[in-house]
């Protein structure tokens, strides 16, 4: 009798095809590996080879100190053009951002220079922020060696939800590097008098993966560094600032966005890379074989060639698929995605890094630079929706003299398609803007209470932040300014207590029965449970499928049951969208208007169909769940006389519907801050059709729009091209179709004309 474990293995992994580990040739490629293996169907239509960088070294303007030098750097060791690029922006006072690849040495980059700072002045402090609590444990222990090497000279401690409350008062007090999140320095900055000493001598303050701060998290973050900012100022204090960023199209703008100070650019790695071979995967060339399942065949012959492997998945139920059927009793691929309790997560790493596992199974979870050992290939589960997260990504291998494989494997969704007809291209191609939600006066109103709070403001700081003088007397309305004299401050002591760092959804907690972890609870938005988790949906949890057996959604908690038949569910998602009010509007040519509008998005899941292992449709059921509401920001394309665009008025609106298609295919492009919520539709209106491009506001800002409305020139062209090289004769799901759209009057060919005309309007 089988085990219960061994049936839901069964089940899940579609009786993958069995491949005895072997000693490879010294001479045999990856791609040779690769072709072999008894799974491959001729998927493999590209490989693109990114030689080997050698190192380029630099000597800083000013010297590293003896001491320094010492313990840093190994003997005969010398630093990388950007790192020494680094240290001299700093030590002359200025502000830097470092964009480099992942694996460059950008942590060595900001250390040595804060390292300077505190070695001259043994009053001088640091702050480190990083977005996510792993981040911060993991620089801890190499703060920790360094300390231990210098003597104790920098006494180095995470600060955060997590440090036990005993342990406050004395890293407060004596901690010369304290390591934190954005969220918890939000709220200690309510208790700024507790940490006089650390804000009145903090010399650097670095903010890591700054590529992460965009949208409405990065309007969060320039609040924040804001509120610092004037706290700093009011202890005497002058910090000088460090970014650390993935590569992004705008790393200067960026970052003066998020602190409003000018900073200088460091963007060109001096560090070496070894030979990168970069495999372009066709799922579609083995029709019976779901892209995931593949990726999961890959990760298991490969680790059996002793590779080690991280499989990257775009969502949390495809990366569990992976770890399950990649996986056998010999080679485990373990799950990493958000949601697990931190002690999962450090587990994982940590087996990872120490080499008792050689595979791991992830979202964009582990995109961030999380130091998880000599990983020498990465698996590209579909394209991740941005060149500079498809390079982050990418990046996570290469870290050993073993030649780094880093697999794109693409399936039939549009966007992917066209860029495999480009593969090159798209290696080429420049990585998206980050843009933030500084246009988001909601979040910066909250900001203005905390800081009033902190220290009293006046109306010429208050005019620096918010361009809408509405905002303030709202406030005082709603009693949560108050106004005495010629200043404001908050209604209430310490608001921090009751005022996230971000605005979250609701979340909801699932409970899984007979969990083979002690951890069987975890927690997801409402959007999520609604989607992933509704009555009757197949949930994975650390590699186990669980059936979702009841929902309390006023307690918001849902309890689920193992699954042992191998069965997945898909939702059924209504949506809609109601046009608001007009908010500007913008005419660049006669024929051409452009407007910027409120709208609202409503969306329920009606139901869900279910499939077996071999993907077959086994049920169709309905359910019942609550609607949600989400406010919007939308842009509407219209043009005045499409006739004399020299297009007759019956052809006009298939055309301009397959443009709307070809358009919100090639957006994710140009701009990064996350596209899960951008959509699209074209209205009819009688002999006037208009197409509407929208972004919920919720997570992505009227920055994200007014992004589209800038760019919309390089759109049009990237949508010409796409619909031009399209090898189908009328359209397809690969240029003008839409397979969430349930009306296929499209013109591929009116398409293609109508994006060449725009353009040159």
């Amino acid at each position: 009798m089988p085990s219960d474990l061994e049936a839901r293995f069964r089940a899940l992994s579609h009786k993958a095809p069995t491949v005895e580990a072997s000693e490879e040739p010294s001479t045999a490629s990856p791609i040779e590996v690769i072709e072999r293996a008894g799974f491959y169907r001729d998927q493999i239509v590209d490989s693109i080879v990114i030689p080997a960088q050698a190192a380029s070294y630099q000597q800083p303007a000013t010297p590293l100190s003896s001491l320094t030098a010492r313990v840093v750097l190994p003997p005969g060791a010398r630093l990388y053009t950007h790192q020494a690029q680094v240290y001299d922006h700093v030590q002359s006072g200025a502000n830097v951002v470092l964009a480099t690849p992942t694996a460059s040495g950008k942590t060595l980059a900001f250390v040595l220079p804060t390292l300077e700072q505190l070695l001259n002045d043994p009053q001088a402090t640091a702050l480190f922020l990083y977005p996510t609590k792993a981040l911060a444990y993991d620089q801890l222990e190499r703060l920790r060696e360094l300390d231990q090497a210098l003597g104790g000279r920098l006494r180095p401690a995470v600060y955060d939800g997590d440090t036990p409350q005993a342990e406050r008062a004395s890293i407060r007090a004596n901690a010369r590097i304290i390591i934190s999140n954005p969220h918890g320095l939000h709220l200690y900055l309510g208790w700024h008098s507790s940490w006089t000493s650390f804000l009145s001598n903090l010399r650097i303050v670095v903010v890591d993966e700054a590529h992460y701060y965009v949208g409405g998290i990065g309007a969060s973050l320039r609040g924040l560094l804001w509120r610092l900012q004037r706290l700093t100022d009011h202890y005497g204090a002058r910090p000088t600032y460090i970014a650390a960023s993935g590569t992004i199209a705008n790393p200067k703008e960026h970052l003066e966005t998020l602190t409003q100070q000018p900073f200088a650019v460091v963007d060109k790695s001096g560090a070496s890379q070894s030979q990168r071979t970069i495999v372009f995967w066709d799922c579609t060339r083995d029709p019976k074989t779901p892209p995931s399942t593949q990726a999961a065949y890959l990760a298991r012959h490969l680790i059996r060639m002793r590779r080690s492997v991280v499989v990257f998945s775009n969502t949390r139920a495809q990366a569990e698929y992976v770890a399950v059927a990649g996986s056998d009793r010999s080679h485990r691929i373990l799950p990493y995605r958000s949601g697990y309790s931190p002690e999962m997560r450090r587990r994982v790493e940590a087996e990872l890094r120490s080499g008792v596992i050689r595979g791991v199974s992830a979202t964009s979870a582990l995109e961030l630079g999380v130091d998880i050992g000599s990983l020498d290939t990465v698996i590209l589960n579909g394209y991740p929706g941005s060149i500079s997260s498809l390079w982050q990504r990418l990046g996570r291998a290469g870290r050993t003299d073993l030649e780094a494989l880093g697999i794109v494997l693409v399936g039939g969704d549009p966007l992917s398609r066209s860029l495999l007809a480009n593969a090159a291209q798209l290696l080429a191609r420049a990585p998206e803007h980050a843009i933030s939600a500084t246009d988001d006066t909601e979040i910066l109103a909250r900001h203005l209470v905390l800081a009033a709070s902190e220290l009293p403001l006046d109306d010429k700081t208050i005019a620096r932040q918010l361009a809408d003088e509405t905002v303030v007397s709202d406030l005082i309305t709603r009693d949560l300014l108050v106004k005495e004299g010629t200043v404001y401050r908050s209604s209430r002591q310490r608001p921090h207590l009751f005022t996230p760092f971000i605005e979250r959804e609701p979340s909801y907690e699932i409970h899984f029965a007979g969990a083979r972890d002690r951890h069987g609870v975890e927690r997801i938005s409402i959007r999520q449970a609604l989607r992933e988790a509704h009555k009757g949906a197949v949930f994975l949890h650390f590699g186990s499928p669980f059936r979702v057996q009841r929902l309390d959604h006023e307690r918001r908690e849902i309890y689920c049951i193992p699954e042992t038949e191998g069965h997945h569910t898909q939702p059924a998602l209504f949506r809609s969208l109601s046009q608001g009010r007009s908010l500007e509007q913008v005419q660049p040519h006669p024929l051409l208007s452009l407007e910027r509008i409120e709208a609202l998005v409503v969306e329920q899941v009606t139901g869900y169909k279910e499939f077996d292992p071999q993907s077959r449709q086994v049920a169709k059921r309905k359910v019942t769940s609550p609607v949600i509401s989400s406010p919007a920001e939308a842009v509407v394309i219209t043009c005045t006389d499409p006739s004399a665009l020299g297009i007759a008025p019956e052809e006009f609106f298939a055309s301009l519907h397959g443009l709307e298609h070809a358009l919100v295919k090639v957006l994710p492009l140009l701009t990064i801050g996350g596209t899960s919520d951008l959509a699209s539709l074209t209205l009819r209106n009688n002999d006037l059709p208009a197409m509407v491009i929208y972004y919920l506001t919720r997570s992505h800002p009227a920055a994200m729009i007014s992004k589209v409305i800038e760019h919309l020139h390089e759109a049009l062209a990237l949508a010409e091209r796409m619909i031009g090289s399209c090898a189908c004769s009328d359209g397809c799901a690969f240029c003008v179709l839409d397979a969430r759209c349930d009306d296929e009057v499209v013109d591929k060919a009116g398409a293609g004309q109508l994006a060449h005309l725009l353009q040159k309007l």
